[in-house]
């Protein structure tokens, strides 16, 4: 059976051609067969784009393969030829299952979809969907355009992959992205109701729910090619991945646990977010991830566990936000995360002796953003934007039982991170770090936290003094608890280090732009927070919002403590440069202002 290219014109996108051109690239005969045997020893070779169109092939036409535990080695590089292409995996019924070694060769040319017709492709990719056990690495995308679309509410698209599923009942399993790289190659999301889009991947879910381990792993692996969203109600772009999830549920006995793990990636290419057309949506934009949560849920009598963890990854990309449009609209930018969340949840319906929980945690270590960030515009008095150098938004929730047996337990941790860059919002809530970090809480049998700590602030910042006030803080722009949260955000043993600090008249602090709802001393949320700033315009007296002696202006840096665990590098006498992460590639020096 033969699968036939669709030759469709496309609005010209930067280095895209007015028309696709057509090639056979296909066997007449249908008599192509793979040199190998499929095993780790003696892979399936990939040579020619015969060989790789016939692995789209044989998983894309009806009923299909997955080629589960079976092994494909690319041998030369493939140039597409401006071709448009099929993913592999077109389908959410036949995800490519196999493991693809790249060989560190390339693949040139990579164009998918178009502006002017209905892509018939909700996961756009070279890679459309992704099964349990699908492992891709060593591998280079080179050059193209690939623009997500289809006619389902959900789009997802990415340079090397659409959507990665990774569901467990019971046992272990994962899914793998390791030492890819996408070049050269924009990335255009779709305008679908929801349009999840990356540099590398569109959507990742590693989703448990019996005893066992669910696993997403995108590990050394970088963009630095434009990433771009359309108009969509909820846009979720980031410049390796749009969204992701690790999601733990019991339901049973036997305990569950879902985790997706970015690490030791970058991205330098420029991301930019989509617009929000309808009331309470959201725009999520992020220089690594768009929009993040761990959730455990736990139904039975064990625990349900959700993680995401986010290090040792870098971003150099300029990041600007979205748009938000319409009322009571989100728009979240973050020069590595748009929204994080580490939810945890535990049942009400049913009642039990027993001391479980439902748990998510979400982790961001040792990683670091210096790519300029844009806060996302809003154009209605109801809508929020929220900008920060590392994130838009980040919270740990929990929605415990009230009897107490069950309990939930919800944690967001940022540690060992650093932002060097120039910061800027028109509106809303804007820090040099985060723009808003909450705690949300509700039941008795629930635990929530949201933590910043050993991270610092260098650069600028500018809230612009518009009609549209910005609250601003040179560390975070706006602390949460709710009003049922039995506990506050904290920010501690976090440095503000910058040329120039400005915002909204009365409403600019060194450390945080406000304090909500939080019901601790104000020493248990901020301690240990310091602030150099030589130039801008801030709050300067001593007062609550900003606390005594722990958030004062120093005339020097105080940051050879922080080396304890050799998360940074520390030159010179510790106070002429900045500190730097270790295990990080692609960072300079950061000089003091």
């Amino acid at each position: 059976m033969r699968i036939f290219l669709a030759v469709i014109p496309v609005i010209l996108l930067f280095t895209v051609p007015l028309h696709g051109q057509r090639g056979d690239w296909y066997n007449d005969e249908g008599g192509y067969t793979f040199q190998g045997s499929g095993t780790k020893s003696d892979p399936y070779l990939i040579s020619s784009v015969t060989a790789l169109t016939h692995l789209a092939e044989q998983i894309n036409i009806w009923p299909g393969k997955s080629f589960q535990g079976e092994y494909f080695m690319l041998t030369e590089d493939i140039d597409l030829g401006k071709h448009f292409w099929i993913p592999i995996g077109s389908e959410g019924h036949q995800p490519f299952r196999g493991v693809f070694d790249g060989n560190g060769k390339n693949i040139r040319n990579l164009y998918i979809g178009s502006l002017e017709v209905d892509n018939v492709y909700a996961a756009a990719g070279l890679f459309g969907h992704l099964g349990n056990g699908a492992k891709i690495e060593n591998l280079t995308i080179d050059g193209g355009v690939v623009i997500g679309g289809g006619r389902e509410a959900v789009a997802r698209t990415g340079g090397l992959a659409g959507y990665l599923l990774c569901s467990v009942s019971g046992g272990q399993d994962s899914i793998v992205i390791r030492n890819c790289h996408v070049k050269n190659t924009e990335v255009v999301g779709a305008n679908t109701d929801i349009a999840n889009t990356g540099g590398l991947a569109g959507e990742g879910y590693a989703f448990s729910d019996g005893e066992g381990h669910a696993l997403i792993l995108i590990e050394n692996c970088s963009n630095d090619g434009v990433v771009r969203a359309q108009t969509s109600n909820f846009p979720c772009i980031g410049g390796i991945a749009g969204k992701g999830r690790g999601h733990g549920y019991c339901d049973e006995t036997a305990p569950s646990a879902g985790s997706f793990v970015l690490r030791l990636c970058l991205n330098s290419g420029d991301v930019t977010g989509g617009s929000t057309t309808g009331k309470d949506a959201i725009s999520s934009t992020g220089g690594i991830l768009g929009f993040g949560y761990s959730s455990g849920d736990s139904y039975g009598t064990n625990n349900g566990s959700g993680f995401f963890v986010i290090e040792n990854c870098l971003n150099s990309g300029t990041i600007t936000g979205g748009h938000a449009s319409s009322a009571q609209a989100f728009s979240y930018t973050g020069g590595l995360l748009g929204y994080g969340d580490g939810y945890g949840y535990g049942d009400f319906r049913k009642d039990t002796s027993a001391t479980i929980y439902g748990r998510g945690d979400f982790i961001i270590r040792s990683s670091a953003n210096r790519g300029a960030v844009r806060g996302g515009n809003v154009s209605d008095t109801t809508a929020i934007s929220s900008t920060g150098g590392i994130l838009g938004f980040a919270s740990g929730s929990a929605l415990g039982d009230e009897t107490g047996h069950k309990h939930a337990q919800g944690s967001f941790m940022m540690r060992d991170c650093y932002s060097y860059a120039s910061i800027v919002a028109n509106k809303g809530f804007l820090g040099g770090l985060a723009g808003w970090l909450a705690t949300i809480g509700r039941g008795t049998g629930h635990t929530v936290s949201a933590i910043i700590r050993d991270s610092y602030a260098a650069g600028n910042i500018n809230g612009r003094d518009t009609v549209f006030p910005v609250i601003t803080g040179g560390i975070v722009g706006r602390m949460q608890q709710s009003k049922e949260a039995g506990k506050g955000p904290q920010v501690g043993v976090c440095l503000v280090a910058l040329s120039y600090l400005n915002g909204y008249t009365n409403r600019t602090f060194r450390i945080a732009g406000q304090i909500q709802g939080v019901r601790q001393p104000f020493t248990n949320i901020l301690g240990r927070n310091y602030a150099y700033i030589k130039d801008g315009k801030w709050v300067k007296a001593k007062t609550i919002k900003n606390g005594n002696d722990w958030s004062r202006l120093v005339p020097r840096i105080p940051v050879s403590y922080w080396n304890k665990d050799k998360a940074w590098v520390i030159k010179g006498d510790g106070y002429a440069l900045m500190p730097v992460l270790s295990n990080v590639p692609g960072q300079g020096d950061v000089p003091v202002p």
